[in-house]
Protein backbone atom coordinates (compact mmCIF):
# COMPACT_ATOMS: atom_id res chain seq x y z
CA UNK A 1 0.00 0.00 0.00
CA UNK A 2 1.33 3.46 -0.99
CA UNK A 3 2.35 5.17 2.02
CA UNK A 4 0.18 8.91 2.95
CA UNK A 5 3.12 11.05 2.44
CA UNK A 6 2.24 14.44 2.62
CA UNK A 7 -0.61 13.52 -0.18
CA UNK A 8 -3.17 13.81 2.89
CA UNK A 9 -3.69 17.13 4.07
CA UNK A 10 -4.76 16.87 8.28
CA UNK A 11 -7.73 19.29 9.42
CA UNK A 12 -7.69 21.51 11.42
CA UNK A 13 -8.48 19.92 14.97
CA UNK A 14 -5.09 17.08 14.20
CA UNK A 15 -2.63 19.83 12.92
CA UNK A 16 -3.51 22.63 15.04
CA UNK A 17 -3.20 24.93 12.64
CA UNK A 18 -6.12 27.59 11.56
CA UNK A 19 -8.35 26.70 8.34
CA UNK A 20 -6.41 27.22 4.99
CA UNK A 21 -8.16 29.55 2.64
CA UNK A 22 -8.04 28.97 -1.27
CA UNK A 23 -9.23 30.70 -4.11
CA UNK A 24 -11.65 28.90 -6.29
CA UNK A 25 -10.11 30.02 -9.95
CA UNK A 26 -9.35 29.05 -13.05
CA UNK A 27 -5.64 29.02 -14.53
CA UNK A 28 -5.11 32.04 -17.36
CA UNK A 29 -6.88 31.14 -20.42
CA UNK A 30 -8.72 28.03 -19.12
CA UNK A 31 -12.41 29.99 -18.38
CA UNK A 32 -13.14 33.31 -19.95
CA UNK A 33 -16.49 32.91 -18.36
CA UNK A 34 -18.25 33.96 -15.22
CA UNK A 35 -20.40 30.72 -15.80
CA UNK A 36 -20.26 28.99 -12.17
CA UNK A 37 -20.38 25.22 -13.30
CA UNK A 38 -16.94 26.89 -15.56
CA UNK A 39 -15.41 27.46 -12.77
CA UNK A 40 -16.47 24.44 -10.41
CA UNK A 41 -14.84 22.32 -13.17
CA UNK A 42 -11.94 24.24 -14.05
CA UNK A 43 -11.22 23.46 -10.40
CA UNK A 44 -12.15 20.06 -9.85
CA UNK A 45 -9.93 19.44 -13.10
CA UNK A 46 -6.97 20.57 -10.50
CA UNK A 47 -7.57 18.21 -7.99
CA UNK A 48 -8.54 15.17 -10.29
CA UNK A 49 -5.66 14.69 -12.82
CA UNK A 50 -6.75 12.98 -16.40
CA UNK A 51 -7.39 9.59 -17.10
CA UNK A 52 -6.25 8.47 -19.76
CA UNK A 53 -7.88 6.60 -22.71
CA UNK A 54 -11.34 8.28 -21.78
CA UNK A 55 -13.49 10.16 -23.54
CA UNK A 56 -15.47 11.56 -20.83
CA UNK A 57 -13.36 13.52 -18.13
CA UNK A 58 -14.46 12.14 -14.59
CA UNK A 59 -14.97 15.48 -13.48
CA UNK A 60 -17.67 16.40 -16.11
CA UNK A 61 -19.52 14.16 -14.21
CA UNK A 62 -19.34 15.40 -11.08
CA UNK A 63 -19.93 19.52 -11.93
CA UNK A 64 -23.68 19.15 -11.85
CA UNK A 65 -23.76 17.33 -8.57
CA UNK A 66 -21.20 19.80 -7.15
CA UNK A 67 -23.05 22.78 -7.98
CA UNK A 68 -26.12 21.23 -6.77
CA UNK A 69 -25.09 19.91 -3.13
CA UNK A 70 -22.50 22.53 -1.96
CA UNK A 71 -23.62 25.80 -1.58
CA UNK A 72 -20.49 27.49 -0.40
CA UNK A 73 -17.12 28.39 -1.76
CA UNK A 74 -15.77 26.95 1.47
CA UNK A 75 -17.32 23.63 0.64
CA UNK A 76 -16.13 23.41 -2.43
CA UNK A 77 -13.00 23.82 -1.16
CA UNK A 78 -13.13 20.71 1.23
CA UNK A 79 -14.91 18.95 -1.15
CA UNK A 80 -12.14 19.17 -3.93
CA UNK A 81 -9.17 18.80 -1.69
CA UNK A 82 -10.78 15.49 -0.29
CA UNK A 83 -10.92 14.34 -3.97
CA UNK A 84 -7.22 15.52 -4.48
CA UNK A 85 -6.19 13.77 -1.41
CA UNK A 86 -7.47 10.36 -3.14
CA UNK A 87 -6.49 10.64 -6.32
CA UNK A 88 -3.09 11.20 -5.48
CA UNK A 89 -3.32 8.45 -3.16
CA UNK A 90 -4.96 6.06 -5.82
CA UNK A 91 -2.17 7.28 -8.28
CA UNK A 92 1.08 6.67 -6.06
CA UNK A 93 -0.67 2.97 -5.59
CA UNK A 94 -0.52 2.70 -8.75
CA UNK A 95 -4.60 2.46 -9.46
CA UNK A 96 -6.90 4.31 -12.28
CA UNK A 97 -9.30 6.50 -9.99
CA UNK A 98 -12.19 4.36 -12.68
CA UNK A 99 -10.70 1.42 -11.40
CA UNK A 100 -11.20 1.56 -7.74
CA UNK A 101 -13.10 -1.27 -5.79
CA UNK A 102 -14.40 -1.03 -2.10
CA UNK A 103 -11.34 -2.66 -0.90
CA UNK A 104 -9.24 0.11 -2.21
CA UNK A 105 -11.18 2.58 -0.49
CA UNK A 106 -11.12 0.35 2.82
CA UNK A 107 -7.27 0.65 2.85
CA UNK A 108 -6.98 4.26 2.12
CA UNK A 109 -9.48 4.57 5.11
CA UNK A 110 -6.72 2.43 6.98
CA UNK A 111 -4.29 4.84 5.73
CA UNK A 112 -6.35 7.90 6.85
CA UNK A 113 -6.31 6.19 10.32
CA UNK A 114 -2.38 5.95 10.74
CA UNK A 115 -1.75 9.22 8.97
CA UNK A 116 -3.48 10.61 12.44
CA UNK A 117 -6.60 12.07 11.07
CA UNK A 118 -10.31 12.79 13.33
CA UNK A 119 -13.00 10.86 12.78
CA UNK A 120 -14.95 13.29 12.00
CA UNK A 121 -12.64 13.96 8.95
CA UNK A 122 -12.57 10.51 7.57
CA UNK A 123 -16.04 10.12 7.73
CA UNK A 124 -16.69 13.26 5.58
CA UNK A 125 -13.64 12.03 2.94
CA UNK A 126 -15.68 8.70 2.76
CA UNK A 127 -18.85 10.58 2.16
CA UNK A 128 -17.68 12.70 -0.55
CA UNK A 129 -16.24 9.70 -2.30
CA UNK A 130 -19.29 7.68 -2.11
CA UNK A 131 -21.16 10.57 -3.70
CA UNK A 132 -18.03 10.55 -6.15
CA UNK A 133 -18.40 6.86 -7.50
CA UNK A 134 -22.01 7.08 -7.11
CA UNK A 135 -21.90 10.26 -10.08
CA UNK A 136 -19.35 8.34 -11.95
CA UNK A 137 -21.88 4.82 -11.92
CA UNK A 138 -25.06 7.28 -13.11
CA UNK A 139 -22.66 8.93 -16.34
CA UNK A 140 -21.61 4.74 -16.58
CA UNK A 141 -18.06 5.59 -15.98
CA UNK A 142 -18.30 2.71 -13.65
CA UNK A 143 -20.62 -0.16 -12.18
CA UNK A 144 -23.47 0.53 -10.39
CA UNK A 145 -21.93 -2.67 -8.64
CA UNK A 146 -18.67 -0.95 -7.50
CA UNK A 147 -20.56 2.19 -6.38
CA UNK A 148 -23.12 0.09 -4.31
CA UNK A 149 -19.72 -1.68 -3.12
CA UNK A 150 -17.69 1.50 -2.29
CA UNK A 151 -21.00 2.92 -0.41
CA UNK A 152 -21.41 0.01 1.60
CA UNK A 153 -17.45 1.06 3.14
CA UNK A 154 -18.64 1.91 6.54
CA UNK A 155 -17.13 5.53 8.32
CA UNK A 156 -15.55 5.62 11.46
CA UNK A 157 -17.92 5.97 14.76
CA UNK A 158 -17.55 9.58 16.20
CA UNK A 159 -19.17 11.82 18.97
CA UNK A 160 -21.32 14.04 17.44
CA UNK A 161 -20.45 18.12 18.23
CA UNK A 162 -17.38 18.09 20.27
CA UNK A 163 -16.73 21.67 20.00
CA UNK A 164 -15.74 22.94 23.45
CA UNK A 165 -17.70 25.45 24.85
CA UNK A 166 -16.71 28.41 27.26
CA UNK A 167 -18.14 28.84 30.77
CA UNK A 168 -20.19 31.86 31.32
CA UNK A 169 -16.92 33.68 33.33
CA UNK A 170 -14.26 32.49 30.60
CA UNK A 171 -16.34 33.96 28.18
CA UNK A 172 -16.82 37.29 29.50
CA UNK A 173 -13.15 37.43 29.98
CA UNK A 174 -12.86 36.43 26.36
CA UNK A 175 -14.66 39.30 25.28
CA UNK A 176 -12.97 42.26 27.73
CA UNK A 177 -9.59 40.54 26.22
CA UNK A 178 -8.92 43.18 23.76
CA UNK A 179 -7.28 46.32 24.32
CA UNK A 180 -10.28 49.13 23.28
CA UNK A 181 -7.75 52.04 23.53
CA UNK A 182 -6.73 50.74 19.92
CA UNK A 183 -8.60 50.47 16.97
CA UNK A 184 -7.85 46.76 16.39
CA UNK A 185 -8.72 46.16 19.93
CA UNK A 186 -11.99 48.23 19.08
CA UNK A 187 -12.61 45.81 15.88
CA UNK A 188 -11.61 42.46 18.10
CA UNK A 189 -14.12 43.50 20.79
CA UNK A 190 -16.70 44.14 18.34
CA UNK A 191 -15.95 40.79 16.24
CA UNK A 192 -16.60 39.04 19.66
CA UNK A 193 -19.44 40.60 21.40
CA UNK A 194 -21.02 39.72 17.08
CA UNK A 195 -19.96 36.47 17.06
CA UNK A 196 -20.86 35.73 20.71
CA UNK A 197 -24.84 37.65 20.74
CA UNK A 198 -25.69 36.32 17.08
CA UNK A 199 -24.40 33.05 17.68
CA UNK A 200 -23.76 33.15 13.95
CA UNK A 201 -21.33 30.99 12.12
CA UNK A 202 -17.73 33.14 11.21
CA UNK A 203 -18.50 32.21 7.56
CA UNK A 204 -21.90 34.31 7.67
CA UNK A 205 -20.25 36.86 9.96
CA UNK A 206 -17.22 37.90 7.33
CA UNK A 207 -19.81 38.53 4.93
CA UNK A 208 -21.09 41.09 6.15
CA UNK A 209 -21.21 44.39 4.90
CA UNK A 210 -22.00 47.63 6.92
CA UNK A 211 -25.34 48.43 5.11
CA UNK A 212 -26.44 44.95 6.73
CA UNK A 213 -26.81 46.74 9.47
CA UNK A 214 -30.41 47.82 10.70
CA UNK A 215 -31.78 50.23 13.17
CA UNK A 216 -35.52 49.73 13.74
CA UNK A 217 -36.20 52.99 16.01
CA UNK A 218 -35.36 51.00 19.12
CA UNK A 219 -32.97 47.92 18.65
CA UNK A 220 -29.99 47.21 16.21
CA UNK A 221 -29.98 44.28 13.94
CA UNK A 222 -27.73 42.57 11.85
CA UNK A 223 -29.10 40.75 8.78
CA UNK A 224 -26.69 37.52 7.88
CA UNK A 225 -26.69 35.08 5.00
CA UNK A 226 -26.22 31.82 6.60
CA UNK A 227 -25.39 28.43 5.73
CA UNK A 228 -27.40 27.30 2.35
CA UNK A 229 -28.28 30.64 1.92
CA UNK A 230 -30.67 30.63 5.14
CA UNK A 231 -30.99 35.07 5.63
CA UNK A 232 -31.51 35.83 9.24
CA UNK A 233 -32.08 38.86 10.80
CA UNK A 234 -30.23 38.68 14.22
CA UNK A 235 -30.75 41.33 17.33
CA UNK A 236 -27.46 43.02 18.56
CA UNK A 237 -28.34 44.12 21.61
CA UNK A 238 -25.04 45.43 23.51
CA UNK A 239 -22.80 44.36 20.46
CA UNK A 240 -24.70 46.97 18.90
CA UNK A 241 -22.34 49.44 21.05
CA UNK A 242 -19.18 48.20 20.22
CA UNK A 243 -19.96 47.55 16.58
CA UNK A 244 -20.70 51.38 16.68
CA UNK A 245 -17.61 52.39 18.43
CA UNK A 246 -15.32 50.46 16.02
CA UNK A 247 -16.97 51.63 13.40
CA UNK A 248 -16.63 55.85 14.27
CA UNK A 249 -12.94 54.99 15.29
CA UNK A 250 -12.46 53.73 12.00
CA UNK A 251 -13.87 56.51 10.16
CA UNK A 252 -16.29 53.94 8.26
CA UNK A 253 -19.64 54.00 8.92
CA UNK A 254 -20.97 55.69 5.56
CA UNK A 255 -19.28 52.76 3.72
CA UNK A 256 -22.37 50.81 3.46
CA UNK A 257 -20.92 48.67 0.90
CA UNK A 258 -17.79 48.03 2.59
CA UNK A 259 -16.91 45.01 4.64
CA UNK A 260 -17.75 45.26 8.86
CA UNK A 261 -15.01 43.75 9.64
CA UNK A 262 -11.74 44.23 7.69
CA UNK A 263 -8.25 43.38 7.73
CA UNK A 264 -5.41 45.40 9.10
CA UNK A 265 -2.19 46.10 7.39
CA UNK A 266 0.82 44.06 8.48
CA UNK A 267 1.76 47.74 10.54
CA UNK A 268 -0.76 46.85 12.94
CA UNK A 269 -2.07 50.40 12.31
CA UNK A 270 -4.27 51.15 8.94
CA UNK A 271 -7.40 49.44 8.57
CA UNK A 272 -7.75 47.83 4.68
CA UNK A 273 -11.22 47.56 2.87
CA UNK A 274 -10.80 43.65 2.33
CA UNK A 275 -12.06 41.43 4.83
CA UNK A 276 -11.32 39.55 7.61
CA UNK A 277 -11.02 35.55 6.37
CA UNK A 278 -11.90 32.59 8.50
CA UNK A 279 -8.38 31.99 9.31
CA UNK A 280 -7.83 35.75 10.78
CA UNK A 281 -10.92 35.17 13.22
CA UNK A 282 -9.20 31.56 14.03
CA UNK A 283 -5.81 33.21 14.95
CA UNK A 284 -7.94 36.39 16.85
CA UNK A 285 -10.06 33.65 18.91
CA UNK A 286 -6.75 31.51 19.88
CA UNK A 287 -5.32 35.18 20.69
CA UNK A 288 -7.43 36.64 22.91
CA UNK A 289 -7.93 32.83 24.74
CA UNK A 290 -3.97 33.22 25.75
CA UNK A 291 -4.68 36.85 26.69
CA UNK A 292 -7.44 35.91 29.10
CA UNK A 293 -5.69 32.87 30.28
CA UNK A 294 -7.42 30.20 28.35
CA UNK A 295 -5.97 27.64 26.86
CA UNK A 296 -7.03 27.50 23.65
CA UNK A 297 -5.33 24.38 22.93
CA UNK A 298 -6.90 21.11 25.29
CA UNK A 299 -4.69 17.83 24.94
CA UNK A 300 -6.71 14.62 23.55
CA UNK A 301 -9.55 16.92 22.33
CA UNK A 302 -10.65 20.00 20.29
CA UNK A 303 -9.34 22.73 21.53
CA UNK A 304 -11.14 26.16 21.38
CA UNK A 305 -11.90 27.47 17.95
CA UNK A 306 -14.52 30.39 16.38
CA UNK A 307 -17.03 27.59 16.85
CA UNK A 308 -16.91 27.56 20.55
CA UNK A 309 -18.25 31.09 20.94
CA UNK A 310 -21.25 29.51 18.58
CA UNK A 311 -21.65 26.88 20.87
CA UNK A 312 -21.22 28.91 24.17
CA UNK A 313 -23.81 31.50 23.26
CA UNK A 314 -26.53 28.86 22.60
CA UNK A 315 -25.52 27.09 25.47
CA UNK A 316 -25.71 30.46 27.20
CA UNK A 317 -29.07 30.81 26.03
CA UNK A 318 -30.44 28.06 27.03
CA UNK A 319 -29.08 27.90 30.64
CA UNK A 320 -30.31 31.46 31.35
CA UNK A 321 -33.63 30.33 30.17
CA UNK A 322 -33.99 30.30 26.71
CA UNK A 323 -36.52 27.26 24.87
CA UNK A 324 -34.99 24.73 22.83
CA UNK A 325 -37.22 25.84 20.09
CA UNK A 326 -35.66 29.51 20.22
CA UNK A 327 -31.90 28.58 20.49
CA UNK A 328 -32.71 26.50 17.10
CA UNK A 329 -34.10 29.94 15.47
CA UNK A 330 -31.11 31.61 17.09
CA UNK A 331 -28.59 29.33 16.05
CA UNK A 332 -30.49 28.97 12.49
CA UNK A 333 -30.62 24.94 12.20
CA UNK A 334 -33.55 23.56 10.56
CA UNK A 335 -34.09 20.55 12.66
CA UNK A 336 -33.83 20.67 16.92
CA UNK A 337 -32.24 17.69 16.86
CA UNK A 338 -29.11 19.60 15.96
CA UNK A 339 -29.62 22.04 18.49
CA UNK A 340 -29.30 19.51 21.19
CA UNK A 341 -26.12 18.56 19.67
CA UNK A 342 -24.81 21.73 20.98
CA UNK A 343 -25.88 21.73 24.22
CA UNK A 344 -23.62 20.77 27.63
CA UNK A 345 -26.21 18.65 29.88
CA UNK A 346 -25.60 18.64 33.12
CA UNK A 347 -26.53 16.92 36.46
CA UNK A 348 -28.72 19.69 37.67
CA UNK A 349 -30.48 20.05 34.78
CA UNK A 350 -32.80 17.18 35.84
CA UNK A 351 -33.48 18.65 39.17
CA UNK A 352 -34.96 21.70 37.33
CA UNK A 353 -36.72 20.09 35.37
CA UNK A 354 -38.24 18.30 38.38
CA UNK A 355 -39.07 22.06 40.14
CA UNK A 356 -40.87 23.02 37.31
CA UNK A 357 -43.45 20.01 37.67
CA UNK A 358 -46.52 21.32 38.55
CA UNK A 359 -48.26 18.36 40.48
CA UNK A 360 -48.22 19.09 43.86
Amino acid sequence: MATIGDSITGDDEVSGQPPTELTVRANPGEVSSENPEEKVEAFLRKMMPVVAGKATHPVQALVPWVCDVLQSKRSLEVYGQDIRDFTRHMKKAGVDPLHVTADHLRLYKAALRDAGLAGATIGRKLSVLRGMYRQFAIKKLVSWETAQDIAAVDSPRVQKNTTPALTEKQAVLLLHAPDTATLMGLRDRALLHTLFITACRVSAVIRVRIGHLEFDGTEWFLNVTEKRGKKQRKILLEAARSIQLYMEAAGITDDREGALFRRFAPNGVTLLPSALCRSSVWRIVKKYCRIAGIPPERLGGRGIGVHSLRKTALNNAIQNGAQLHEARELAGHSDVRTTELYFVRKEQDAERAARRIAIR
